[in-house]
């Protein structure tokens, strides 16, 4: 197996559930022609540095996945043939990749996920709640005026 890095850009005028529908096509060619999802990034909506076939802005996607060159040369057919892709890039990582090393890394993935989690989760637990005082007529606060009662006078 060899490791390859996958992205590609869709049009941007999509919903989200055709982005969701791309996006899980691919994955599931990739699992189909016995390839191995590492991970998928969605990056999401950005403009173009130039446009690309009339258009300034596109939904980025990136694909780290394990197979065999068959599987990339099945993508790459696909992602031309494909009107909601505008562009595509495929890079090979490593040449040779073995199934117990893309398990291993997917684990490191999760772990690394938890772990960035946890923190946020601590740091809101120390935080006292905030307070959220609701201002109305009574008791807004107000400077006294030359009309108020609590303006001083002189001479008294």
């Amino acid at each position: 197996m060899r490791r390859y890095e996958v992205i590609f850009i869709a049009v941007s005028n999509l919903s989200g559930a055709e982005i969701d529908g791309v996006v899980e096509r691919y994955q599931n060619m990739v699992t189909e022609l016995k390839g191995s999802i590492i991970k998928v990034d969605r990056w999401g909506q950005r403009k173009l540095a130039y446009p690309i076939k009339k258009r300034n802005q596109g939904y980025y996607v990136l694909f780290d996945f394990a197979g065999e060159a068959n599987v990339i040369d099945e993508l790459e057919r696909n992602f031309k043939i494909d009107d909601k892709v505008l562009k595509f890039i495929s890079v090979k990582k490593a040449d040779a990749i073995t199934m117990s090393e893309v398990e291993q890394i997917i684990a490191e993935q999760a772990a690394a996920a938890v772990t960035a989690s946890q923190p946020a989760e601590e740091e809101n637990k120390n935080q006292a709640p905030p307070v959220i005082a609701e201002v109305t007529e009574n008791n807004a606060p107000s400077a006294p005026g030359p009309d108020s009662e609590a303006s001083v006078q002189e001479g008294e």
